[in-house]
């Protein structure tokens, strides 16, 4: 199955900035348009900005300016809607070639098993995981003094959990443990 195709990562903050831009604009045209209709004129500022852009020409460094950046804008704007995003899921190898359908699995839900199971494991007092890349991190707090026995313990019940996934790829896991009330 090709892989080129994929749920991508959700613009938002671009898309929420450029609904609030066209949002904007259409209001302020909005605006315009009933001044023109109730007072039968165009307000004094855009007949006078008309007139400024009446007589530009392109060897004008302002409007030279503004041409390119907003073409540079533009540009950006493309490849941010045309240039995938990162992946943020886990494939998993339960993929099918007929129904042309991948199976995947929230980095939100990996960490929350590798926190069950590290939570889980003797001698963890608390225990937080963030998922990134293929890579699991573990940061362990325990009241235990012997930390390398808690460290292997909490790192083979975690793989153990992961194992029982049919990730398509390795999930890299490490562990940090610290002794409770230890920076």
């Amino acid at each position: 199955m090709s892989r080129f195709w994929y749920i991508r990562s959700a613009r938002t903050v671009a898309l929420l900035l450029i609904a609030l831009l066209v949002l904007s604009v259409s209001i302020a045209a909005l605006v315009l348009c009933q001044v023109r209709l109730s007072s039968g004129a165009w307000p004094e500022w855009i007949t006078g900005f008309l007139g400024a852009v009446k007589g530009m020409t392109w060897s004008d460094a302002g409007l030279l300016g503004a041409a390119i950046g907003s073409v540079i804008v533009g540009l950006l704007l493309l490849g941010a809607a045309v240039i995938p995003g990162k992946r943020k899921t886990a494939l998993l190898d339960w993929d099918s070639q007929e129904l042309s359908e991948e199976w995947t699995m929230d980095p939100r839900g990996l960490s929350n098993l590798a926190r069950y199971e590290a939570e889980r494991t003797d001698g963890v007092h608390k225990a937080s995981v963030s998922f990134r890349a293929q890579e699991l991190k573990i940061h362990v707090s325990t009241p235990v003094h012997e930390v390398a026995e808690v460290k292997n313990s909490v790192q083979e019940h975690v793989k153990a959990a992961l194992a029982a996934i049919p990730l398509s790829r390795e999930v890299k896991v490490s562990a940090r443990v610290l002794m409770k009330g230890e920076r």
